[in-house]
């Protein structure tokens, strides 16, 4: 009999032993279900923070943007309207002749030296300016001998060349830039009709 009570405690402790085991493995099981519910939490928190996040840079970005380019549009167009003038004195003193006789034309070597002078200097200036320019992605647009273009020519002028098809720029007035990928200012141009 001692035997057997020996078994009886031992298959009762045995039991006594797997009803705490499943009363742990329960225990652990909901302290991992809560931990994972934590997490789950603490990551939609972090995604949708990093959601806001994200949205207050794009809105930043596009202001920013937008910011520059109303500070830039302004001085772009101020060194545009200086590259009209010296490109108007460039003209002038390119068109410039002398209406006096031979003889004072021959006597008036200076007064030619300096037109050349200013002919060079003024040529320098555009060029700088050019390059100051393209700094900036602002280029001159190229509208000669190609068809009008309403985007980024204007009509200001009509020529009749009938050689020529309909439509065709013959004249750039204005110039005309590209600032990037938009018309900073549109050309005018002189166009043809038959």
């Amino acid at each position: 009999m001692d035997e057997d009570s020996t078994q009886k405690t031992d298959l009762f402790s045995l039991f006594t032993e797997l009803a705490a085991l499943r009363n742990e493995v329960k225990l652990e099981s909901r302290q991992v279900k809560i931990a994972l519910d934590l997490f789950k939490n603490s990551l939609e928190t972090t995604q949708s923070s990093y959601d806001q996040l994200h949205q207050e840079f794009k809105r930043s970005s596009h202001e920013q943007r937008n910011h520059k380019r109303e500070i830039m549009q302004p001085l772009l167009l101020g060194f545009l309207d200086i590259y009209d003038r010296l490109e108007a004195g460039m003209k002038s003193l390119n068109n410039y002749t002398n209406t006096s006789s031979l003889l004072t034309r021959y006597f008036c070597k200076q007064e030619r030296r300096l037109i050349q002078g200013l002919q060079e200097g003024q040529a320098m200036t555009l060029r700088r300016t050019l390059q100051l320019l393209a700094r900036y992605q602002v280029h001159p647009l190229e509208v000669l001998n190609k068809p009008l273009d309403p985007h980024t020519m204007w009509a200001v002028d009509v020529d009749s060349q009938p050689k020529l098809e309909n439509g065709i720029v013959t004249e750039e007035l204005r110039k005309g830039f590209m600032w990037g990928k938009e018309v900073l200012r549109i050309a005018e141009v002189k166009v043809n009709k038959k």
